[in-house]
């Protein structure tokens, strides 16, 4: 067999399971002392819009959050968290999140609030652009404890 093309699909299958074995940045909702974190709410980036809302479900009350890429890396400018009182909160994370990555643990405002949507305002990174119709977008979650 010839030798690239095995080095080819021992680097595609490496490529497709290393996204499942990524540990969302020592959090997520099965990672040791953090297991207190709920998943609620996802989306996946369209990188046409550069603005995407998640919409929380429930009415459960949480005191921090947390945002986790997967698939791409984004960068993300701004991030408003919208309260079920009609509040919001403004959240500056102004960085990148690499895929398979999270952002810190980020207090809300007051005591345990009702999350109803978290919002984001994203550009996107040279050389991650959606190529081909096989091409998997950026998938973002909301965790909440």
């Amino acid at each position: 067999m010839n030798f690239k093309l095995i080095v080819a699909g021992a680097l595609l299958t490496f490529g497709l399971a290393t996204p499942a074995l990524a540990a969302p940045g020592g959090y997520g909702p099965n990672h040791g002392r953090h297991s207190q974190w709920e998943l609620v709410g996802s989306t996946q980036v369209s990188f046409r819009t550069e603005r995407d809302t998640v919409r929380v479900r429930g009415y459960e009350r949480h005191r921090q959050i947390m945002v986790c890429v997967y698939n791409k890396p984004v960068r993300f400018l701004d991030m408003d968290v919208r309260f079920g009182n009609g509040r919001s909160q403004d959240v500056g994370v102004r960085s990148v999140i690499g895929a398979g990555q999270c952002t810190r643990a980020i207090d809300l405002n007051g005591r345990n609030r009702d999350i109803r949507s978290v919002s984001f305002a994203y550009k996107t990174i040279p050389g991650f652009r959606q190529i081909g119709r096989f091409a998997q977008p950026a998938t973002v979650r909301v965790y909440a404890r």
